[in-house]
């Protein structure tokens, strides 16, 4: 057993391309992110990949509709959506 701590993680990113990483992938990233209530992203979108997003608690604002703890957003390659949490938040 390997064990690693998630704030040894770049931006709390702990598999993908990058270092370090739990495993090594060019085709997927997972992280566990945590935002204070008012962070913002603006509208972005993956030109080929579909982007899932697990609301662990805490509850976002995406594209002007809200969603809360447990909810799993799917957000397909070429849809735009932008991210503003209006609590503290814990995503995947």
């Amino acid at each position: 057993m390997k064990k690693v701590k998630l704030n040894d993680m770049v931006g709390g990113w702990f598999i993908g391309d990058f270092e370090p990483s739990l495993s090594k992938s060019k085709y997927f990233e997972v992280a566990v992110k945590n935002y204070k209530k008012g962070d913002y992203e603006e509208s972005h979108h993956h030109k080929i990949s579909t982007e899932y997003t697990v609301i662990l608690n805490g509850k976002v604002k995406m594209n002007g509709i809200e969603h809360d703890s447990g909810s799993i957003l799917t957000i397909p390659p070429t849809e735009s959506t932008d991210f503003l949490a209006l609590t503290d938040v814990t995503t995947v």
